[in-house]
């Protein structure tokens, strides 16, 4: 369910509502769990997701420390040198990179066809639904880059890998988020 702002509301009411929406780079907790799976198959696809607002990479979407909007998830993820996201696409969900720092590859497939784009601090790739794409670090710095998708509580990502699928189907990342808070 979406945050919102009460209409009827006492003196005071809308600076605990303006604190309760803003979400700071040092509250956030880089979680490197989000995408473990994955470097069961290839350590290069570990990378840290830091949320701000909806629950993208969760599976029951009801994690206690996200703040929930009506209509798409923003997430800020790190990425190291010499690391990726495995091909992947979101059959029903818009998505959207925006790179904050470092110099990152997108990788769009398409019938065999696979094209690259290096972007740079301020650009953008939009990701329309079901476009198989990754990400990747191919320099020699960290990567830190927004992700928008368009959707508060988007499925998880769907693989061309059998093995991948096997093991997300198998994880749940954020049970343990929901134990210990």
């Amino acid at each position: 369910m979406a945050t919102v702002i009460q209409e009827n509301r006492a003196d005071g009411e809308l600076e605990a509502a303006l604190d309760r929406h803003c979400k700071t780079f040092s509250t956030r907790n880089a979680s490197w769990r989000v995408w473990g799976f994955e470097t069961q198959v290839d350590k290069k696809f570990a990378r840290s997701q830091r949320r701000y607002l909806g629950t993208s990479g969760n599976i029951d979407h009801n994690d206690p420390n996200a703040l929930m909007g009506a209509s798409f998830t923003l997430s800020i993820l790190e990425m190291p040198p010499g690391h990726e996201q495995p091909m992947h696409n979101h059959p029903d969900e818009e998505e959207v990179f925006f790179v904050l720092k470092g110099h990152p590859t997108v990788v769009w497939q398409k019938d065999g066809e696979v094209v690259t784009r290096t972007l740079g601090p301020w650009d953008m790739v939009y990701n329309p639904p079901g476009q198989v794409h990754c990400i990747r670090n191919d320099s020699d710095e960290d990567c830190f880059f927004q992700v928008m998708l368009g959707n508060p509580k988007p499925a998880r990502p769907l693989y061309a890998d059998p093995e991948l699928l096997r093991l997300q189907r198998e994880d749940n990342p954020d049970a343990e988020l929901r134990t210990t808070t």
